[in-house]
């Protein structure tokens, strides 16, 4: 059981982009230095971040 439960810690400490607000994709693109326009909507600032492998 311990497997278990150090996978759920693992996933929740793994944020998926997805489930993060727009002011934090803003702050990891910011991070990253990458220009994106403010008006733009989630799903356009979640189109430029970089893939998850």
């Amino acid at each position: 059981m311990a497997t278990v439960i150090g996978r759920k810690r693992n996933k929740k400490a793994e944020k998926s982009f997805k489930d993060m607000t727009v002011a934090e994709i803003k702050k990891q693109l910011d991070i990253l230095h990458i220009e994106y326009d403010k008006k733009a909507t989630k799903e356009d600032l979640l189109s430029l971040l970089p893939k998850k492998e």
